[in-house]
């Protein structure tokens, strides 16, 4: 039995995970509700919303992907993606996608995903792709290893300053998740079979540690290896340490990002994940 709680209070640790109803919207008034939802998420100081409802239902109106994640009638997610086409084709593109922070934690991210999944499948699309902050541990393991995509470019400082209430004073430095949907990890995730990366047997096969946390203090160290598997550590709480340390943090950021760059550029992705915060950085 699922028991009944008031409004925006999520699941408690091992209770029973919520009934989601996701819905595509349909009216102009779903997609006020979707931008409400992802305002609430992106909390800015001026108050305004990440993006205006109006375009919202266009995007929506004209075919795209937008949708409002529901609890006993309670909006609690949203997402909205459009069409795309790059060098490899036709995808979708998520161009936001979020969780009220009073949700988060309760599985409605992956059931959202989901629906994204099965929406672009339904539409002949086989790939969605999305950017997101890769120094964000959490936000990652997510992608790779509960989702069964990769990371497979990274963009400097992609979106310029932004004032959203989360990126606030950092340099929105992104990388580029591919989902390909058809892949054997995507389709094992969408089964709810999920496999986090093992540092020790990927060091075992001769994997190599690239960047590390060098001390207590959680201080980054470079370092340099030309290996096949190319093993990148994370800060445990990126978004803390912005808060208590910007200037470390900061410093992730550029060691990230030269760790990462040449990796790309060479032809490798971030194919998995560790429980306690490694990228595995090999050749598909």
């Amino acid at each position: 039995m699922t028991e009944t709680r008031a409004p925006h209070e999520a699941p408690a640790a091992g209770d029973a995970r919520p009934a989601v109803s996701v819905v595509e919207v349909r009216s102009e008034r779903e997609a006020r509700a979707v931008v409400d939802v992802l305002g609430g998420v992106w909390q800015r100081d001026d108050g305004k919303p990440p993006l205006p409802p109006e375009l919202a239902w266009a995007f929506a109106h004209s075919g795209n992907y937008v949708a409002l994640a529901t609890v006993e009638g309670e909006p609690v997610a949203a997402a909205i993606g459009f069409r795309g086409d790059d060098a490899d084709g036709a995808h979708l593109h998520s161009h936001i996608a979020g969780v009220l922070p009073t949700w988060q934690g309760a599985g409605i991210g992956y059931v959202i995903k989901q629906h994204q999944r099965a929406w672009a499948l339904a539409h002949g699309i086989d790939r969605i792709t999305w950017t997101f902050d890769p120094l964000v541990a959490r936000n990652a393991y997510f992608n790779v290893v509960k989702l069964g995509a990769q990371l497979t470019r990274y963009y400097v400082d992609f979106y310029g300053r932004m004032d959203d209430g989360i990126n606030d004073g950092d340099e929105t430095d992104r990388c580029l998740v591919t989902w390909r949907l058809t892949s054997p990890q995507a389709v094992a995730a969408a089964a709810g079979d999920t496999r986090p990366a093992d540092i020790d047997e990927l060091r075992a096969e001769g994997g190599a540690d690239l960047l590390i946390r060098a001390d207590v203090a959680g201080t980054p160290m470079l370092g340099t290896t030309d290996a096949d598997i190319r093993l990148v550590q994370l800060p445990s709480d990126i978004v803390a340490l912005r808060r208590s340390d910007p200037e470390t943090a900061q410093s992730w950021r550029r060691a990230l990002r030269r760790a990462l760059v040449p990796a790309f550029e060479a032809g490798l992705e971030v194919v998995g994940v560790t429980r306690d915060s490694w990228y595995v950085v090999r050749r598909p």
